[in-house]
Order: structure tokens, then C-alpha cells, then sequence
């Protein structure tokens, strides 16, 4: 090699190693100097700086505690208690921004899983801080071991849903990862990808030690759906908060369109009917159970869940759940496995009272047999001239008995139902629909349970949902003269036509989805999937405050917590 290639390497190598010192280390003294300024300016470079110490954990805590420490003792000392932080001068909007930034990388120190330590402590250059978890004594308080990672919101892609839903204000806003229950029987209730509750961390700065080490810092982990303000010294602030990114951050990716028509056709990697949590239970908020009609799956309300958690009137107040089922079964089967899900949870977590069922489609018919005592109405209109017979001679635990066999439930308090075929869609008579029908699989279970009809049910596509929902099947005339027990309303879409009661959604007209005794019926000019527009949510806010204000309780067998004055 020649000396100029000699040199030329070299250079090379002295300028990366020169690179590398940079980026994990700073001299003492310009570190010494750089923790020992106070003004915003300092507390600035000490957070750029800390991204330079990729493989010195300490230094960058430090760092970034000490940015912390001069943000909170600049608001101390100008801060006042404000509503909104627009009404802060903007040096202060400054304090909060770089006070959220640092929280946002030091907060997930905590998070380490299951041996997430109580408090750890980091030194350098002369600085130390003691990290630890703020207490927990009220509701919407967590400990870093209710998760089992958390992420800045901010990082989250913003995709998914319709509306980003956001609060400037005190703390970062996380999209956690929530740690699940270990024993099966609360499993049982919680969805594969995680809870999708948001979270907001908040640091909480003990006082100053006679010199500049060991200064105590906490984390406090909040709920903002419990948790609205946050205090800094004597002054009181809006808390941080994002509502939707704990939603994208857990379901994106999810392949919908295959999920939906798995459950419709049957196919063999189909789950079975469970209810979710979309949220840790909480005993003090009432349950809206969400149900997705035909060719669906619960992701569908994912705008619906992001817009009514977002309101503050709602917020603390509800909880949300939904009901998975694949969506090719006999709708009276798919209300069965729905009544003994809520059952088992019955027996998980006490009965749940005042719950809101919501059904869009084919889930508003699932929905309304969790809220009728048909006695043999239904029975005898599905099982014709053989009714007695077969009532005579089935076995009380035969599946066509207790899917046609059953009482209200007393623990739901009322029922809101979009666009649903209370009398059946003319669609499903057409022919392509019943060629299509040809495709769907059914369970062995029904389809064993069907050949004890002696010969009411003759064709493996009469079980079918699709075929169910034709007008001719008795099911409809049968539960038309059974009462719902429980106030209800109607969401009812026309296409944005306003020819009702002309009118149809595409799918269902408007004459099988409009039901006499309901408390409200609203028209909204939208198709068969109006679920999700803004109209329908602002209804679905409405009757979820009436809900409220008719004095609904969150209860349980082991607490009883009024909601709402009465």
C-alpha cells in the first residue's frame, strides 16, 4: 500500500473513532457545565444532547432529568393555573413542551416487564436521580407493572381512524402495552392484540437536595379518561392526552376484509363466538357491548369507540366491549353463544347492570334476542307443525332448544340498533345471494343438531345467516309480536334519498328496520354502514347521556356506584 493510501486510511479511521466517541460520550467538564445551567436554552441542549448517548443509559437519563428539573422549576416559578395551555405566555408553552419530552423517553425507564424494578437510581457527571413510581390511591392511578411496554403517541402512525383525537396539556401521552390477566378465566375476555386504553405518563419532581444529587423523580401513570388536570407545585394544568393512538398502535395492520369473510364462510381457521374487553374491566363504568353484523368483525367500531371516549361527558363513564361471532351462522345460534358469553362473564366479574347493547345489522337482531322472553313463540314458528313434537321429544340442552328457548336478560338496560332487518332484507332471496350460500361452512355441532328436526330443516344453506335473514323466515313474524323489554332506538339509514318511509339503506328498507315503541328513531342519509358517520355518533353520544341522566348505574355483585344524579 502507498503512503498515500496509507495515510487516506487512517485519516478514515481516526474520524469514525473520533464519531463514535461523540455519540456515546460528552468531556466531564462540558457536561458539568451543560447540567449546571438553569434557563430553557440549557434545558434544550440537554435533551438534544441525550440523543448522542445511544450506549450510556445513565448519562442520557440524567440528561434529560435534569431538562425536566429546569422546565418544572421554570413553571413553578411563572406557571399559574390555567384551563388551556394557550393561555400560558409562550416561554411557558416552551417549559411544558420540553418538561412532555423529557417525561416521554424517561417514563418507559419504568416499564421493563415482569421484573420491572421499584426504583432505580442514575448517576453521572457528578448528578444523581432516584427513579421511581408515584403511588397509586385513586381511580385512573396505574403502577408501571399494569403494562408491559409503553411508546410516545406521537410515534404512532396516524392511520386507521377517521379522527385523531388529541388534548395539549401536562404529561406524554402513551400508547401502551397493557399486561394481561394470567389466569384463564379473565383471559377468556380480553382481545388478542391488547387493550386499547390510553395512558398518559406525568413526572412529579421531589424537592432539591442541599446538592445537586439524588434528587427524587416519580411517574405517575394516568388514565385521562378518569384524569383531566395535573398540578406542578401550586399550579393546576389540563393533562396530556391521546385517545386514539392506543387504538391504531394495537389493531393496525389487522387484515379486515379476511377476517370478515372467514367468518361469513365458515372457514376452518375461524374462531369461535367470544366477547372482549377493549379496556381493563372496570366496575365503575357502564359496559356498551358493540355487535357487528353480517360479513363484519368487531374492528368496525373503531371510529365509534376513538369519537364517544373522546367526549368528555362520556368519558369515565362507560366502558367498551364487543362481541366477535362468525357471521355465517343462524343469527338465533349466534344470540345463544352471545347469552352464554355473558354468563360465564357474569360469573368472572358479578353481573354487570344498566348495560348498552348496540347492533349494526345482523347484530341489532343478536342483540334484541338478548332482550325478549319469547316463550315457545319462536320455537313454534321455526319448528311449524313439528313443534310439539320436537319440543316433546329434544332434550333441554339440544341446541335448537336453547337457541330458541330462552328469557331476557335483566342486566341490559337498553338497546340502540343501526340499520338492522328486524324483518328480514329482500336481498336474500335473490338468486346470486343463494347461490352464494352454497359456500358457507357450518360448525358440526349445528349441522348434527339440524338433522334431529325430522325433516323441518332439509337443506344445509337454510341454516345459514344469509338465508335466515330472508322476510320469509318465521323468526321475523315470531319476535315482531314479542315486547323488548328494555328501552330501545332505532338509527336507520335512506341513502341521503329522504324518501322515507320510502326509503331503504341499499340492504335493508326502511320498513324492516323501523320498530313502533321506540324512544327515538333517527334518519340518516348514509348507506348500510352508516355506523360510523358523524350523525350517527352524535346519536349514539345523545342516547349514552340519556342513558346517564335516567340515573344508569355502573354495578357489579360487589359495587354499586351512581353515575349520573337521578
Amino acid at each position: 500500500m502507498n503512503p498515500l493510501s496509507i495515510r487516506f486510511a487512517c485519516s478514515i479511521a481516526l474520524g469514525a473513532a473520533i464519531a463514535l466517541c461523540g455519540c456515546s460520550t460528552v468531556p466531564p467538564q462540558s457536561a458539568d457545565v451543560l447540567l449546571r445551567g438553569d434557563s430553557l436554552d440549557d434545558a434544550e441542549k440537554l435533551l438534544i444532547s441525550a440523543k448522542d448517548f445511544r450506549d450510556n443509559k445513565d448519562a442520557a437519563a440524567v440528561y434529560r432529568m435534569r431538562a425536566a428539573e429546569i422546565a418544572c422549576t421554570d413553571l413553578v416559578a411563572h406557571g399559574t393555573s390555567i384551563k388551556t395551555l394557550t393561555a400560558l405566555p409562550s416561554d411557558e408553552q416552551r417549559a411544558v413542551r420540553l418538561l412532555n419530552e423529557a417525561t416521554a423517553e424517561i417514563a418507559p425507564l419504568l416499564v421493563t416487564g415482569n421484573n420491572s424494578p421499584a426504583e432505580q437510581t442514575y448517576s453521572f457527571a457528578g448528578y444523581s436521580y432516584r427513579l421511581a413510581a408515584a403511588p397509586v390511591t385513586s381511580r385512573g392511578e396505574h403502577k408501571p407493572s399494569d403494562f408491559d411496554s409503553v411508546s410516545p403517541a406521537d410515534k404512532v402512525p396516524r392511520k386507521l381512524c377517521r379522527e385523531w383525537h388529541t388534548e395539549a396539556g401536562i404529561g406524554s401521552a402513551l400508547a401502551p402495552g397493557w399486561r394481561m390477566p394470567t389466569d384463564e378465566s379473565h383471559q377468556r375476555f380480553t382481545p388478542l392484540r391488547g387493550y386499547s386504553e390510553p395512558i398518559t405518563a406525568v413526572l412529579q419532581l421531589g424537592p432539591p437536595a442541599k446538592t445537586p444529587t439524588a434528587r427524587v423523580v416519580r411517574v405517575a401513570f394516568l388514565d385521562p379518561s378518569e384524569v383531566s388536570r395535573t398540578r406542578i407545585g401550586q399550579n393546576d394544568y389540563p393533562l396530556a392526552a391521546d385517545f386514539t393512538a392506543p387504538i391504531v398502535a394495537r389493531y393496525h395492520g389487522i387484515k379486515e376484509s379476511s377476517i370478515a369473510l372467514g367468518g361469513l364462510l365458515g372457514n376452518p381457521d375461524v374462531r369461535d363466538a367470544r366477547l372482549g374487553m377493549l379496556e381493563p374491566y372496570d366496575p365503575h363504568r357502564i359496559p356498551v357491548l358493540l355487535v357487528h353484523g353480517l360479513n363484519s368483525h368487531p374492528l368496525m367500531w373503531r371510529d365509534v369507540v376513538n369519537d364517544l371516549r373522546f367526549d368528555p361527558e362520556l368519558r369515565g363513564k362507560y366502558q367498551f366491549w364487543v362481541y366477535y361471532y362468525p357471521t355465517g351462522w343462524p343469527p338465533s345460534y349466534s344470540a345463544l353463544r352471545l347469552r352464554e358469553e355473558l354468563a360465564v362473564l357474569d360469573k368472572v366479574y358479578g353481573r354487570q347492570h344498566g348495560m348498552v347493547l348496540v347492533g349494526h345489522s345482523m347484530g341489532g337482531i343478536v342483540s334484541r334476542m338478548q332482550v325478549i322472553s319469547p316463550g315457545r313463540a319462536i320455537f313454534n314458528a321455526q319448528a311449524g307443525g313439528k313443534a310439539d313434537e320436537l319440543y316433546k321429544n329434544l332434550p333441554p340442552t339440544h341446541i335448537l332448544k336453547r337457541s330458541l328457548l330462552f328469557s331476557a336478560n335483566p342486566d341490559i338496560g337498553r338497546e340502540i340498533y343501526i340499520c338492522v332487518p328486524h324483518r328480514g332484507s329482500k336481498m336474500a332471496d335473490m338468486s346470486v345471494v343463494g347461490f352464494f350460500t352454497k359456500f358457507i361452512r357450518l360448525p358440526a355441532n349445528i349441522m348434527n343438531a339440524a338433522a334431529d328436526t325430522s325433516g323441518v330443516i332439509t337443506e344445509r344453506r337454510q341454516l345459514s345467516s344469509v338465508n335466515r335473514l330472508s322476510p320469509n323466515n318465521p323468526l321475523y313474524s315470531a319476535i315482531d309480536h314479542v315486547p323488548i323489554q328494555v328501552p330501545y332506538h332505532s338509527i336507520i339509514g335512506d341513502r341521503g334519498k329522504g324518501d322515507t318511509p320510502n326509503s331503504s339503506d341499499g340492504i335493508v328498507q326502511y320498513w324492516s328496520s323501523h320498530l313502533e315503541g321506540a324512544r327515538s328513531e333517527l334518519i340518516v342519509p348514509g348507506p348500510h354502514g352508516s355506523y360510523s358517520l358523524p350523525p350517527t355518533i352524535a346519536e349514539l353520544k345523545r342516547i349514552l347521556k340519556l342513558h346517564l341522566a335516567s340515573g344508569a348505574r355502573a354495578e357489579s355483585d360487589n359495587t354499586s356506584t351512581l353515575l349520573a344524579d337521578q
